[in-house]
């Protein structure tokens, strides 16, 4: 009989415990969601705070022409770069020559118009800008999404365009090597 009675007792241990187990499960989900929510908030808001002091990167994975046609590329020299009133943009191709010394061109600049959205933070901070360079005015506009990827469309004043697509990061994080001004 008390053999019995121990192994009545012992199911009913391991059936609280199952039970409890899926309640864990159920908990540790809700956890998960909670920190992936807090932690897409707090980037967002220090996102918001590169965007306000024009302090940040967008370094560059692929590159868009014109025509659609895409190119993947280095990070460290193919970036949009805001840095307060300065922007620099920066394309550049491994083993071809350019003009900046890293086998493309850089573009410098004065930043005249500078606007963002962030007002929703369920959707990408949404930014245009016009920098005043040497080779005259560029029109950029670019998104950052809450992950961290962005992408930045540049047109200059003959209609040109390209599109950049990759992370961006603090100026302070980024890995990036400019080149020489044509």
């Amino acid at each position: 009989m008390k053999k019995i009675l121990m192994i009545f007792i012992s199911a009913l241990m391991i059936m609280n415990l199952q039970a409890q187990e899926v309640k864990t499960k159920q908990e540790r989900r809700a956890e998960k969601k909670a920190k992936d929510i807090a932690r897409r908030d707090s980037l967002r808001v220090v996102q918001e705070m590169w965007v306000q002091n024009k302090t940040y990167v967008l370094e560059a994975q692929q590159v868009y022409n014109k025509m659609g046609e895409m190119f993947q590329l280095s990070p460290a020299t193919n970036f949009v770069y805001v840095d307060g009133d300065e922007a620099i943009v920066q394309l550049s191709f491994n083993g071809l020559p350019g003009w900046n010394g890293v086998g493309g061109i850089t573009i410098k600049g004065k930043i005249s118009k500078y606007s963002y959205e962030s007002d929703n933070k369920n959707k990408p901070i949404f930014i245009r800008m016009t920098i005043q360079g040497n080779s005259g005015f560029h029109d950029i506009s670019m998104w950052i999404s809450n992950s961290g990827s962005g992408e930045a469309s540049i047109v200059d004043i003959r209609g040109n365009r390209i599109k950049f697509t990759g992370e961006t990061v603090a100026l302070n994080r980024s890995a990036i090597y400019i080149g020489t001004e044509r």
